[in-house]
């Protein structure tokens, strides 16, 4: 019996070591995402960009956007943003005023606009609202893991609306050429089924 608990020790204490017990799950790799473009010919590089999708109405509403911060003038920030009602069957939306999106929110949204904040105040807001050249392009794909991505494609060019600041960087700029945009993003899917 005693022969039997040395032998069997050990042999329990490799066991328990191995991968073979290991009921933890590993943690998955992260998505390399990117969100880019120009802005009237500067790279407009995101160190921040998310994505989301949410339901209402039996409509899908995909919200993404890229927004960038430069230490040397922190708190403000750059964002582009695009919100849109999401389409199964279509990866090509125009820069037109939404109105299915705006009937459901109550007010004219654009699809595609740009912002400078300084902290959460947003001292310039560029809008889209007709850009007949404007697009953006949208693929969704879920990975086999189950996590979505979206990606594409944009170009537009917005048109200030407000300017609360001139200090900043855009100040005497009152249209912005935005092309060449390019994105892969995770997507944080909230719909539910209707």
């Amino acid at each position: 019996m005693n022969m039997l608990f040395h032998i069997s020790l050990p042999l329990l204490l490799i066991f328990s070591s191995c991968s073979l017990f290991d009921n933890e799950p590993k943690p998955l790799e992260p998505i390399p995402t990117f969100f880019y473009a120009q802005i009237n010919g500067e790279r407009f590089d995101a160190n921040r960009a998310s994505a989301s999708m949410s339901s209402s109405n039996n409509k899908s509403f995909l919200n993404f956007s890229g927004s960038y911060s430069d230490d040397n003038l922190f708190p403000f920030t750059k964002k582009i943003l695009f919100l849109m009602v999401y389409n199964d069957t279509s990866n090509n939306y125009s820069l037109h005023f939404d109105s299915a999106l705006s009937n459901d929110i109550g007010f004219n949204v654009p699809v595609g606009s740009y912002y400078e904040n300084d902290g959460d105040v947003i001292i310039s807001d560029y809008q889209a609202p007709d850009d007949s050249d404007g697009f953006v392009s949208v693929e969704l794909e879920e990975l086999e893991d189950g996590r979505k991505t979206i990606s594409g494609t944009f170009e537009m060019t917005v048109y200030l609306k407000k300017r609360i600041n001139t200090a900043f960087p855009q100040q005497e700029q009152d249209t912005l050429h935005i092309t060449n945009g390019k994105y892969l993003l995770e997507l944080r899917d909230f719909r539910k089924e209707e």
